[in-house]
């Protein structure tokens, strides 16, 4: 067991970092998020296998992992084989009454694949996966940390401060700099996003 996890952890941390060198390098965050990524400790004797977790918002993951195959095929691949391993988890800030939609905590949950939670403690870092479901609001928040997002499955719309929503497709990356508040709607279909922090993470998002 701990070398099956320690294999899929490897496969989809390799397969995020290949396909966002080849995709996406140059873009705000991206390289900054890569060398931060290559600077961790993600050796077998690093591996703490995670307590695998599931949350209502999981039984979307059938659906994002395919359409994933459109756009980053080895990552749809390694979420696959990882997914079962996964400690799916909620910000313990959030509420159906704080993110004022009544239904709101079944559909959202993140996993970490480094990261206290995750297969490797991490340095200061983490990277995880983070899943909504349609038509969700995810308000202002803010937090000290750097993040980069790119979007895997689902059209959505993205602001940053009090700026108007854009639109960003599967494939895309945003980057946020620390403590700029920064909001997500999502489409008709569920979105599943990687994302990495690069520094003071200790601090969770909160609501602004």
């Amino acid at each position: 067991m701990t070398s099956h996890v320690h294999d899929t952890a490897q496969w989809l941390i390799r397969a995020i970092r290949s396909t966002l060198q080849a995709n996406n390098a140059g873009e705000d965050g991206v390289d900054e998020a890569l060398v931060r990524l290559a600077q961790q400790d993600t050796s077998a004797a690093a591996l703490t296998p995670p307590s695998p977790r599931r949350l209502p918002a999981c039984r979307f993951l059938p659906d994002v992992v395919a359409s994933t195959l459109l756009v980053a095929p080895d990552v749809a691949a390694a979420l696959a084989a990882v997914e079962e391993d996964l400690h799916w988890a909620q910000n313990p800030n959030y509420s159906n009454e704080a993110m004022g939609q009544p239904h709101y905590m079944d559909n959202y949950a993140y996993a970490e694949v480094i990261g206290p939670n995750g297969a490797y403690a991490g340095d200061d870092f983490l990277l995880g996966l983070f899943l909504l479901g349609p038509g969700l609001n995810y308000p202002n928040h803010s937090h000290p940390a750097p993040e980069l997002y790119w979007i895997l499955s689902g059209a959505s719309d993205w602001r940053v401060r009090d700026e108007e929503f854009s639109p960003r497709e599967p494939g895309e990356t945003i980057w946020h700099e620390p403590y700029v508040p920064h909001a997500t709607n999502v489409g008709l279909q569920p979105m599943l996003a990687a994302y990495m922090w690069t520094k003071d993470v200790k601090q969770r998002a909160l609501l602004v």
